[in-house]
């Protein structure tokens, strides 16, 4: 083979090896962006199924992995489904067989403080009927945060089973403001704390008065909770176009970064909680509340305290 045909051979086995590997590229590029169309439609929940099925292909082995991956991801979600949903249950029926027996506690206990009132002893007067009185006091406290978990319970099983409706019967959302400060003036007056409040001569939003009301309670509850005696928390209700904001901000405890969203997590407590009583239920049944109204809630790290915003559709 002389030189000319040897070069030309070459020229010729190297640019149908260009060839082939440009094709070959080509078809490994379709074949990834086909594979990446399935991992996305995995992500978005769509069901998946083989258009190959005994292909030897990389791509049908992959596809074949990727429709096995999504039906044990499949089965899995319906099994945590199903197991959030008996806990849902149990956590209801719990709460509705504890409500008679503490029913007959709240009954019993009055009967025996007014016993206790009236009893003496002729050596020492007053004294048993003191200690008594400590005993009693003891027990209906814990009756009350019996009663307090046991409705809470109630609300989130029912929110959760998709049992409470959202009757947005009231337009003036002064008034359940309002209303909702007289609830929780005489836990703040406890503690000396004053509410610097801002809101506008009028406030239109179309709302359930006493699931908002109770939202919103909750959050000023926990401002209350975890600021110290003496303090101060500003209030401040405004609307613009699309949204009516209602802003709680204390000067308290405050949150770690990176709790902003967990403490809207049902029995979450922050990390800076010490001696502060509470279960962890109110945030998140005024999140589930105001998800409910179709809006959305959130928490900011403040120096110091925290910032709770309420944003409720116009």
């Amino acid at each position: 083979m002389d030189l000319t045909a040897l070069i030309t051979f070459l020229t010729g086995l190297a640019a149908g090896g260009s060839i082939l590997y440009i094709r070959q590229r080509k078809l490994r590029m379709e074949e990834l962006k086909k594979a990446a169309a399935m991992t996305e439609a995995i992500l978005a929940d769509r069901k998946l199924s083989v258009s190959s099925p005994g292909d030897e292909l990389l791509l049908a082995r992959i596809e074949n992995q990727l429709v096995r991956i999504q039906e044990m991801l499949d089965g899995r979600r319906k099994e945590a489904e199903e197991s959030r949903d008996e806990i849902q249950k149990l956590i209801s029926e719990i709460a509705h067989q504890m409500r008679t027996p503490l029913a007959n506690i709240e009954s019993y206990t009055c009967l025996l403080r007014d016993a206790v009132e009236n009893t003496e002893t002729k050596d020492e007067p007053g004294k048993i009927s003191r200690e008594r009185q400590q005993y009693i006091s003891a027990l209906e406290e814990s009756e009350k945060k019996l009663h307090f978990l046991v409705d809470s319970f109630v609300k989130m099983a029912r929110l959760e089973q998709h049992i409470i409706q959202i009757r947005k019967d009231e337009k003036d959302l002064l008034k359940t403001v309002q209303n909702t400060f007289g609830q929780i003036q005489n836990r703040a007056e406890e503690k000396e704390i004053r509410f610097q409040i801002r809101m506008p001569d009028q406030a239109v939003c179309a709302h359930d008065p006493n699931w908002l009301g109770e939202a919103l309670f909750n959050i000023l509850d926990n401002a209350v909770k975890y600021s110290a005696p003496g303090c101060s928390i500003e209030v401040r209700l405004q609307q613009n176009e699309m949204f009516t904001k209602f802003q709680v901000r204390d000067y308290g405890l405050g949150i770690e970064a990176g709790e902003e969203n967990q403490i809207f997590r049902r029995f979450y407590r922050g990390s800076r909680v010490t001696v502060q009583e509470g279960f962890g239920i109110g945030l998140y049944l005024a999140r589930e509340v105001i998800r409910l109204h179709g809006g959305f809630v959130t928490a900011k790290r403040m120096d110091p305290g925290l910032l709770i915003e309420v944003n409720l559709p116009i």
